[in-house]
């Protein structure tokens, strides 16, 4: 083998590696389906999203300035988090801060603190009685991207960039580093956050070469974006792809994600505005109530929610099958009995009503709503399945054995009417 065949091999070789190091395929993309919640004009003078939270009480945007004869300066916005309308706070509703590209934000519940991250430091600032002041900077010694803060176990999740991914670095509250691991992808990386355990990167396919994105391999189009979600042992746990648009909805540059109330909250500079999004979801649930008698088959039962009925299924295979759809999350009480006519005396052991109680919670990395429920506790017993003719030849044999009550009260009062004309009748001969 000569020599130019031998480097076309190795030429081929190094491509096919280097590709592999971050190379994605369609199928591992899971899309998220995106509902509007609001826009909001961007302050004065400010270009650009970048970093956001969501606090106990707010939800929070930072815009910069990228102009090129710009101050470099910061506006934090404050959103009230129950209906995103704009907190006024008693000195500025838009404060300004000296803190150049503001990459990330992140909140740490414990000490009531926002830590911004610009590239090679660290900004804290304090919420204490909503003052928003600048408390101390951090100086770190490499360009950070990405920050977020892991409140279940007190400890802090770095970002940085590195050839053909980036670089994650786990660091508990005195950021010293606990462990490491590399998250690959060639795309232009934004923020991150940190939720339940699981770390939420976004990042943004630019679409071209640019110093942020050294290589484009074009699975994804321009301006289209990647939610990963990894463990925080850097096990990959799901991919979320956002396109560029659908149902006439642009969604522009993926900033950052949070979550408000378990729910995803995902910013986007969109449309020259400041873009807010949640995600959109349902589910279809089925479950089954066990019936431990081959007469509880074929019958038909009724399923009411707030004493009205909204659903009839039949019962088969000794299961009484119900399938729900839920669109929102919370705790749904079912009265489930069953639907046949009743007799007086079959309501003494058929009227029983049992309770299906359903809990609807968010899960966020399926992106769907799962279920807890009661239903494998719930059976339908020989108690009140009784059977039919059974019943009708007790109801036959009892009204056969009841006995005459009327007929012993005449008895009765003929008997003592005898009595009391005796007594009269002696009293009379001894006068």
């Amino acid at each position: 083998m000569n020599k130019k065949v031998l480097l076309l091999v190795f030429i081929l070789f190094l491509c096919i590696c280097h590709k592999d190091v971050f190379a994605l395929s369609r199928s591992e993309l899971t899309e998220l389906n995106l509902k509007p919640i609001t826009t909001i004009d961007k302050p004065a003078n400010f270009t650009s999203v970048q970093g956001g939270v969501t606090t106990d009480k707010y939800v929070i945007t930072i815009f910069i300035n990228e102009n090129e004869n710009s101050d470099h300066k910061a506006a934090i916005l404050v959103l009230n988090k129950d209906n995103y309308k704009l907190v006024r706070l008693v000195e500025n509703p838009i404060i300004e801060y000296d803190l150049g590209h503001a990459n990330d934000v992140t909140f740490n519940d414990k000490t009531n603190e926002l830590l911004v991250l610009s590239g090679r430091k660290i900004n804290v600032i304090d919420l204490e009685n909503d003052s928003f002041a600048l408390k101390r900077q951090i100086k770190l010694n490499f360009y950070y991207s990405g920050l977020g803060y892991d409140s279940l176990n007190d400890q802090y999740v770095f970002a940085r960039g590195i050839e053909g991914g980036s670089f994650i670095e786990i660091r508990n509250s005195d950021f010293r580093i606990l462990r490491t691991f590399v998250l690959k992808t060639n795309l232009t990386k934004q923020s991150l956050t940190v939720y339940q355990g699981n770390i939420y990167y976004v990042c943004y396919e630019a679409g071209r070469l640019t110093k942020h994105q050294t290589v484009y391999d074009g699975l994804l189009k321009r301006k289209e974006n990647l939610i990963y979600v990894y463990g925080l042992n850097g096990k990959k746990k799901v991919i979320y792809y956002i396109p560029f648009s659908y149902r006439n909805i642009i969604f522009g540059e993926i900033e950052n994600i949070s979550f408000n109330d378990g729910k995803m909250l995902i910013q986007f500079n969109h449309a020259s505005k400041a873009g807010y999004f949640t995600a959109s979801y349902n589910s279809n649930v089925s479950t089954n109530i066990k019936i431990d008698t081959e007469e509880g088959n074929n019958n038909i039962y009724s399923v009411l929610l707030n004493d009205k009925e909204i659903l009839k299924t039949k019962s088969k295979n000794n299961t009484i099958p119900i399938s729900l759809n839920y669109t929102s999350e919370g705790e749904y009480n079912y009265d489930i009995r069953n639907n046949e006519e009743l007799s007086e005396l079959e309501d003494k052991y058929q009227e029983i009503v049992k309770n299906l109680k359903v809990e609807v919670y968010y899960d966020p990395l399926s992106n769907k709503l799962k279920v807890d429920s009661n239903a494998e506790d719930l059976v339908f017993s020989n108690d009140y399945l009784y059977d039919k003719e059974e019943l009708k030849k007790a109801n036959e044999t009892l009204i056969v054995d009841v006995p005459d009550t009327n007929s012993n009260d005449y008895l009765y009062l003929i008997g003592l009417l005898f009595i009391i004309l005796s007594i009269i009748y002696v009293k009379r001969r001894l006068i």
